[in-house]
């Protein structure tokens, strides 16, 4: 019995097989074909949307609508996690809002990256260090928006103004006798100059930007209760990039018992890390000498944010070495409430004079607590109620001392 299939079943077999595998072959081509298009499409739209949260994102910092703001550049984050300028806005709001730590993160992750370029880099380490510096002055109240909104922004001006009373404010110690050593013997020289209340006026202006800035303070004391007397200290800093992590830094001034000192050094800034080598003058007490100095900043500790430093001092005339260290911590008690305490320690490496204490190697412990208290007045401007507690212990009576005071500023920002 012949097969079913004959010649012309196969021949139709063999067409139809032929016309499928074409079939197949067309619409492989085509999907290698569309499917980069598919995806390019997908990508166009994703960067798109992007660049419509982050403008959506610009015009909320503009409103002061921080949380949307922030929704819209995680958005942005989303969409296109490598986008540059939305973490730079992004650490800027964090910053505003008291988030310090994500803020330093969100920096340090563009610093690090090896595409990013490198005058970019340099001012990223620049905004970190302004941030690092000084955390509170990167609250709401305090920053430009527009710090936030455009991140080609160059720096900011701040100035401040404000009136107090301190109960000590020349730190004059409150012992009535002096004890001189001489001959083996103690003489107790009795001191006339005692604690006197005073009234301050203070007022400051600085520029702080990535690259560089300066900062001008200066402060009058007119001495009260039946005292006639007036006092005056001023200061000025400036400092820039040179070269990556290496800045240059410069300070005058003079303190309110007439006291003069010139510094000029190098800082290397890398992160949450400083470190600084000057030269200093201080031409009313024929010293020279040099500092080597280590900072950390901003390091999350006991619900606030703390800075530790160390420094080796060197004169090169009569005063002695000495080594000093210092810890500050902040708190953010929220709604614009600040508490700021110090501690600090300076050991001298030798006798301070053969007539103290027997030539004892002097030493100074300095402790500090201030609460802050801001009000909002409108955009950037804000008043500032501060109140104050300074003791300064040390086995030299000479050089303890209390003061408190109270102080009232008004403080603005602007571009």
């Amino acid at each position: 019995m012949g097969s079913r299939f004959g010649p012309e079943h196969a021949k139709a077999l063999t067409r139809a097989l032929k016309c499928i595998l074409a079939t197949l072959r067309v619409a492989c081509v085509a999907f290698v074909i569309c499917l980069p298009l598919t995806v390019l499409s997908t990508t166009l739209d994703a960067a798109e949307e992007a660049e419509q949260s982050l403008e959506k994102a610009r015009k909320a910092i503009a409103a002061r609508s921080f949380d949307q703001a922030e929704l819209q550049l995680e958005r942005v984050l989303m969409l296109v996690p490598e986008h540059a300028e939305a973490r730079v806005i992004l650490a800027s709001l964090m910053a505003q809002l008291g988030r310090l730590e994500t803020a330093l993160l969100l920096l340090q992750s563009l610093i690090d990256d090896p595409r990013t370029e490198d005058d970019y880099r340099q001012r990223l380490r620049g905004i970190y260090a302004l941030i690092a510096q000084a955390p509170r002055l990167a609250s709401s109240t305090q920053m430009p928006d527009a710090m936030a909104s455009d991140p080609d922004k160059r720096g900011y001006w701040r100035g401040e103004i404000g009136l107090g009373h301190s109960s000590n404010p020349l730190a004059r110690t409150a012992a009535s006798e002096l004890p001189l050593t001489i001959a083996d013997s103690v003489i107790n020289l009795p001191l006339s100059d005692r604690p006197i209340r005073g009234n301050q006026i203070q007022a400051s202006i600085a520029r702080l930007g990535p690259d560089q800035g300066f900062d001008l303070n200066l402060t009058s004391v007119s001495l009260s209760g039946g005292q006639i007397g007036h006092a005056a200290a001023g200061r000025v800093s400036a400092w820039g990039a040179i070269a990556g992590p290496l800045y240059w830094q410069a300070q005058a001034q003079q303190s309110l018992d007439d006291q003069r000192r010139y510094t000029f050094g190098l800082s290397l800034a890398e992160g949450r890390n400083r470190l600084t080598l000057a030269a200093f003058r201080e031409p009313t007490r024929g010293e020279t000498g040099q500092f080597l100095r280590y900072e950390h900043r901003v390091l999350p500790l006991a619900g606030g944010l703390w800075s530790a430093g160390i420094e080796r001092g060197h004169h090169t005339e009569q005063t002695p070495d000495y080594l000093r260290a210092s810890i500050t911590g902040e708190y953010n008690l929220g709604k614009q409430r600040f508490l700021v305490v110090n501690w600090g320690y300076q050991g001298d490496l030798s006798g301070y004079n053969p007539l103290l204490e027997n030539n004892s190697r002097r030493w100074l412990e300095t402790r500090s607590v201030a609460f802050e208290r801001h009000f909002v007045l409108g955009t950037q401007k804000v008043v500032v109620l501060r109140a104050l507690a300074n003791e300064r212990r040390s086995n030299l009576t000479i050089f303890s001392f209390r003061d408190l005071g109270l102080q009232v500023s008004l403080l603005a920002t602007w571009l």
